[in-house]
């Protein structure tokens, strides 16, 4: 017995050693490692929690829901004693939007014919087999099917999906995607946009496309158009002769469209509002710099705080997207805000509106920037960073390689995670940054996990916070290099192939 005592003894001095040594190298650390240490996992979380949580009910612009999600953004920043970037004043960069509000009372049903003149009515129910698109105008039709291929009008490629076929006052049924047609340039046409622009061009009056229902939102109506699953459209087409796989494979061995007047009848009914000149704004404060040159030279770190916001009693909550790049955001601003050093140059954290409906933060801030955009000397985006410790993307990568190359070195020595890149795109808020000549890159994470994408599943239990806080410190001990380099400037390299 006394000798299980005395081992104990030693061991427990053993631990007081370890952690003391622990402790007193935490001390002796570089400032920049000592104020990384404070991004954790818990506070990642926490702020993830109440972002995609309940009262902030998915944080779609221009609601309360996002006004209580910029209200904890703004005081997060005034505890941290992050300077108000708007005038010295406020953290609230205030802009006005148009929004189409979906309601509840949105239906979608299918009207077949049977002998001696019977009707099969099959109700669809809501995220389950349809979504309405963000731009669906308010409507009540019940109208012929027809089929219309890809739904695409490509003169440069030689491809019209509605030559052959008459959609004035009808709904038309489209598949997703562009036709796999050899030697063929179809870009960006197989967007939403472009299918609804060549449905209301050739005269139909609605528009089902075939794919994953997810919610979207948007600052203008269109035709009314709605996504459905695959099992809604082979329903559809019972009685054609043909389901969605026999249709792709018919297109693709003539190489020429296909379309078809369908044998049933669709009711669709889209409850929807556009509300004009509604107010929301970026959240934005920062750091000072500490260099008299160099202090008027920013670094922009943001992240998108919107989401979808909800769709009758549907609410897309927006964990990984995008409350886990905001959350992180934060966590980075707190790691400067208490570093012993404070940076050089100085660096402006921002959380901005309206992402989801077509970056309309990030551009009303480039068009208004708070402080000189030519002073401004990079720009970091973070979008959907709570999932997945693969590798992290760089978007923007190829196109400012040197700008990469310092992710690379900063991954080597403080998280270990592979960085992969990819060119510049338009599909995040580091764009609008981009187009006015700012180097700017866009981080997401690479890995498995569940399917959440613009779904009310997107909830914060299905994040890994570790990965999180791994973003947020690699992503800190670049800004801290950015933010203290004698000279940043990053050479831009054309993609010659888009």
């Amino acid at each position: 017995m006394k000798k299980l005592f005395y081992v104990f003894i030693l061991f427990s001095l053993i631990v007081f050693q370890n952690a003391a040594v622990a402790e007193d190298t935490i001390k002796k650390s570089s400032p920049e490692i000592k104020a990384m240490r404070s991004i954790t996992a818990a506070e990642c979380l926490e702020h993830v929690s109440f972002l995609a949580g309940d009262e902030c009910n998915g944080r779609g612009p221009a609601s309360e829901g996002f006004d209580l999600a910029a209200e904890y953004i703004a005081e997060q920043f005034a505890e941290m004693g992050l300077k108000p970037a708007v005038n010295g004043e406020s953290y609230y960069q205030e802009f006005t939007i148009d929004r189409n509000f979906l309601g509840e009372e949105n239906a979608l049903e299918l009207q077949i014919t049977l002998p001696q003149n019977d009707t099969l009515f099959i109700q669809y129910d809501m995220e389950k087999d349809f979504l309405p698109v963000g731009s669906a105008k308010n409507v009540e039709i019940n109208s012929d099917l027809v089929f219309a291929g890809y739904g695409i009008t490509s003169p440069d490629n030689d491809w019209d999906d509605y030559a052959d076929i008459d959609v004035k006052g009808k709904i038309v049924l489209v598949l997703r995607g562009v036709p796999p047609i050899e030697d063929a340039d179809f870009g960006r046409m197989f967007s939403l946009r472009y299918k609804t622009r060549f449905a209301m061009d050739a005269g139909a009056v609605g528009l089902l496309v075939v794919g994953n229902p997810i919610g979207s939102i948007s600052y203008k109506q269109n035709i009314p158009a709605v996504v459905i699953r695959e099992s809604v459209a082979n329903d559809m087409l019972k009685g054609s002769g043909y389901d969605i796989d026999t249709m792709k494979e018919k297109i693709k061995a003539e190489q020429k469209p296909l379309a078809m007047a369908l044998p049933h009848r669709v009711r669709l009914t889209i409850d929807s509002e556009l509300v004009q000149d509604q107010v929301t704004a970026n959240i934005a404060g920062y750091i000072e710099g500490s260099d008299p040159k160099l202090k008027d030279e920013f670094i922009v770190v943001g992240a998108h705080a919107d989401h979808v916001g909800q769709i009758g009693d549907l609410t897309f909550y927006g964990a990984n997207d995008n409350a886990s790049g905001t959350s992180t955001v934060m966590e980075i601003a707190e790691a400067f805000a208490t570093a012993d050093t404070l940076p050089r140059r100085s660096v402006l954290f921002i959380a901005f509106s309206g992402e989801e409906m077509g970056l309309l933060g990030s551009k009303y801030y480039c068009e208004h920037p708070l402080f000189d955009i030519k002073k401004t000397k990079a720009m970091i985006n973070l979008d959907m960073v709570g999932i997945g410790d693969d590798a992290f993307m760089i978007v923007g990568g190829h196109t400012y390689p040197d700008f990469a190359k310092i992710y690379d070195t900063c991954s080597e020595k403080y998280v270990q995670i592979p960085i992969r890149r990819r060119w510049t795109s338009s599909n995040s808020d580091h764009y609008p940054f981009h187009e006015v000549g700012v180097p700017s890159v866009f981080m997401y994470t690479i890995g498995e996990g569940p399917s959440t994408y613009h779904t009310p599943r997107d909830l914060p239990d299905t994040l890994d916070p570790e990965v999180m806080e791994s973003v947020g410190r690699l992503n800190f001990g670049v800004i801290w290099k950015l933010a203290n380099m004698k000279k940043v400037s990053f050479k831009y390299v054309e993609n010659k192939n888009n």
